[in-house]
């Protein structure tokens, strides 16, 4: 023999399943906007490898034209690495970069 819920235990469980069903609404936007910033990412790494390239290739012509060097980003100086000797003169970290 079956007995009926009563309308607050009806309630109850309906309560329940509407709450189920935002959670499941929720998760899946969720879904969706993570979809999208994996995209905006790989974009955004796209950019930085063109950019990472660009910065490659300026600074073989700037190798090219003042030879082996580091810049120095202050005063922007070119700041040769070998003298005649042959031997690499190392600046520290707080004078060149």
């Amino acid at each position: 023999m079956a007995t009926k819920l009563t309308e607050q235990e009806i309630e109850a469980i309906k309560g329940f399943q509407q709450k189920t069903q935002n959670v499941i609404m929720d998760l899946g936007k969720i879904e969706l906007q993570m979809a999208d910033l994996e995209s905006v990412k790989a974009q955004v790494k796209d950019v930085m490898k063109e950019v990472s390239k660009e910065q490659t290739e300026f600074f073989k012509k700037i190798e090219e034209t003042y030879g082996k060097g580091q810049i120095n980003l202050e005063t922007y100086e070119h700041i040769a690495t070998e003298v005649e000797d042959n031997t690499v003169y190392q600046m520290g970290d707080d004078e060149v970069l």
